[in-house]
């Protein structure tokens, strides 16, 4: 860019500086960055492992797997007798009590109560899970006994060893309950099968 030539005259020295087009190569450069093309951004490929297909249905309506919970087998009895299930967990109602139940803490209900008592005897010869047990009350006529923890509540839990027994009470308010016919659904655990007894509360 810099051409410097130097001579001697009268022992001095003179030099003599070349043009320097500093500014014309700025403007240039600048004209030639103005006349790039931007990328265009909608015709640049995907990334790589993204898809942009649209999810579609599967043809066979099975393959998006169950869509209701599947039907537990039951075994009816009466209120008095034992039910051997097909597991081999007895299940049977010990006792039925009616009560008065008062509130012990705010949102609790409060009158007319059945307290049920249900024992589980795991007869199999392995251990079975009664933490998830669930037990239901209905009369006859439809009315629902509704489930409270006031009162003597102690709900099945843990797991029972083979040929171990476990006592559970249940609390249900029901008004009036003396007299009802109702029938009460135990589920020792999720998925298992379910225990109906039929009865008369005295």
């Amino acid at each position: 860019m810099f051409n410097v030539s130097s001579c001697r005259s009268g022992g001095g020295i003179s030099r003599t500086r070349a043009p320097i087009f500093i500014a014309p190569l700025i403007a240039f450069a600048f004209l030639a960055a103005g006349c790039t093309a931007a990328p265009d951004v909608g015709d640049s490929p995907a990334p790589e492992g993204t898809s942009t297909t649209d999810w579609t249905a599967p043809a066979d309506a099975d393959a998006e797997g169950p869509t209701e919970a599947p039907t537990l087998t039951e075994q009816s009895g009466a209120i008095e007798e034992p039910i051997t299930l097909s597991t081999e967990m007895v299940v049977a109602v010990d006792d039925i009590a009616i009560t008065t139940v008062k509130p012990e803490t705010p949102g609790e209900y409060a009158g007319s109560a059945v307290v049920v008592t249900i024992s589980v005897t795991n007869d199999s010869k392995r251990a079975q899970s009664i933490d998830s047990a669930v037990v239901n009350l209905v009369t006859d006529d439809g009315d629902v006994g509704i489930g409270t923890t006031a009162g003597p509540n102690e709900p099945l839990h843990g797991e029972l060893a083979a040929g171990a027994s476990a006592e559970g009470t249940y609390v249900f308010m029901l008004d009036p309950a003396k007299g009802r016919s109702v029938k009460i659904s135990v589920n020792y655990a999720a998925g298992e099968p379910l225990a109906v007894f039929a009865g008369q509360i005295s």
